[in-house]
């Protein structure tokens, strides 16, 4: 079984729902919690995004196309539907970031615990194969009047940043 923190999770849940709102107008609540034993995802659009620090992995977003739309459209009301097709894979790359650095801020908590984000990567379409992190995840459903976000989490705590600085101390810098 998965053994991801509470503390670990959380913070993605409370950003995926406050960013969506916050940025569609799109109301947002908690849907279901599962295990997969491998990443993957469940909808035709997945962003992609690597945490390295403390905590390293992967953190995956999925959607159906039509869920996706949905959000583009009413993050760029105003914008012709031309416009709308070429930002469509910024747009949801952007909420991605937006989500998973509002979580990453709230268990930046310690000076020693520091979290990084990769750029995202997008999926999109039927048939594709991704290769994500070889770790089991644990599953987060969202639910919105226009279909589910599924948030994927494949994460393993790793040392302090103090610990990985006193080891590389102890034996590989020395003063003269």
């Amino acid at each position: 079984m998965v053994r991801i923190s509470a503390k670990h999770v959380n913070p993605f849940v409370e950003a995926a729902m406050r960013v969506v709102n916050q940025v569609t107008g799109i109301e947002v609540r908690r849907g279901h919690l599962s295990y997969k034993d491998k990443m993957e995802p469940s909808f035709g659009v997945s962003i992609i995004i690597g945490i390295y620090g403390y905590l390293t992995g992967q953190i995956v977003y999925s959607m159906d196309g039509k869920l996706a739309e949905r959000l583009v459209d009413k993050m760029l009301e105003g914008k012709s539907p031309q416009e709308k097709k070429i930002m469509f894979l910024d747009c949801l790359g952007e909420v991605a970031n937006m989500i998973t650095g509002n979580a990453t801020s709230l268990l930046n908590q310690r000076p020693d615990q520091i979290l990084n984000i990769t750029t995202p990567a997008i999926a999109s379409g039927t048939n594709l194969s991704v290769h994500l992190v070889p770790k089991a995840a644990l599953v987060l459903g969202l639910i919105t009047q226009y279909g589910p976000i599924e948030i994927s989490i494949a994460v393993e705590e790793k040392e302090t940043l103090q610990e990985v600085g006193s080891s590389v101390d102890d034996g590989l810098l020395s003063e003269t």
